[in-house]
This record gives structure tokens, sequence and C-alpha cells, in this order.
């Protein structure tokens, strides 16, 4: 019976090593598939569905933890929430282009913009934006910065902002900027939180 025993447990011992064998060869496919995606630049197509409009764009620098005011031509669709939303994802994919001055990390785009009366937006964001977003202090306020004053640069009158992650709130961005809060457009990078 002792030498059965033996027989078992040394096939145990085998089936775990090819399955550690196999763990480990998926993991490093995993972890290439990632590294090249992130890699991939991700391209947001505005939908063509109005003339071109010239766009602000206020852009996050992590080298100089600043924004810069950067125009563009952008096709716009009439509906204010839908301009908004293309806005926001024309911004985005300025941030997904290699190199970028400032990384909101592979996949990030906008779900939705709803406007609730004149001067809040709610954005809707994907998983990805915070999943994917890198953290720290300075990189989370300025994507937040950039967002409310590209929103605000292009349609003055809204000036709260609150973020969603997949439409629902998040405690933070990526550990640090609060997403449950508003934060309100008073210049150039200098967005202020608002309570509740």
């Amino acid at each position: 019976m002792t030498r059965r025993i033996l027989m078992v447990f040394a096939i145990l011992i085998l089936v775990a090593a090819a399955l550690g064998t196999y763990a480990y060869y998926l993991r490093r496919h995993v972890t290439r598939e990632e590294q090249r995606l992130a890699q991939q630049p991700q391209e947001f197509a505005p939908p063509a569905s109005g003339p071109p409009t010239l766009v602000t764009f206020y852009i996050a620098s992590d080298a100089s933890g600043s924004l810069r005011k950067e125009n563009e031509n952008v096709s716009l669709p009439p509906e204010r929430s839908q301009r908004a939303q293309t806005v926001l994802r024309a911004l985005f994919t300025k941030y997904s282009q290699n190199p970028s001055s400032h990384s909101i990390g592979a996949g990030a785009d906008v779900r939705e913009v709803f406007i609730m009366g004149e001067d809040t937006a709610i954005v809707d964001t994907t998983a990805a934006f915070a999943d994917a977003h890198p953290s720290g202090v300075l990189v989370e306020e300025l994507t937040i910065a950039s967002i409310v004053d590209t929103l605000n640069a292009n349609d003055p009158q809204l000036n709260r902002v609150k973020i969603l992650v997949d439409g629902k709130e998040r405690d933070t961005l990526a550990g640090h900027a609060d997403l449950r809060r508003f934060y309100r457009a008073s210049g150039i990078g200098q967005v202020m939180k608002e309570g509740r």
C-alpha cells in the first residue's frame, strides 16, 4: 500500500509541475499582450456630423506640471451633450498618441456626457480610464483639470463637472484625486473641489 501512495504522490507532483509551467506560460503571454496593447495608439474617431469647429484643449504636461492651450478644428454634432462628449474624446485621443506629454492609460474613453441644468456636466468614463490611469497626486489632478478646463473653454456655461467611472461613483481616480465631488472651473489648471 505504501508503494501505491508513493505512485499517487509522484503523479500529483508531475501534474502540479505541469500546471505550474502552464500558469507561467499564460502569465508571460498575458503580460506581453498587455504591453503590446499599451504601446498601441488608441484612436477615438469623433463623429463627423457637423461642420469643423475650432476647439480649445487644455493639454496636461507631466514634465512641467501645468496645462497648455491648444486649438484644433473638430467636427462637432449640434446637440450640447454630444458636443461635450466629442470634445473629450478628441482630448483623450491626444493623450493616447505616442509620445504624449501626459498619459491617461490604455482604453480610456468617454461613454457619455450628461448636461444637468445650464452649468453642470456629468462625465461617464470607461472603467479603463480609472483602472489604467497612472497613480500620483499631480498626474491625477492634471487629468481632472484638463477635462474640466477643456469642457469650460468650449462651453463657458459648463463650470461644474463630476466624473463617473462605468456609470458609478468612485472614491478616487487612481488612488489620489477625489471623484466623489464636483469640480469647478476657475482658471487654467486651477480646478476647485466642491462639496457633494
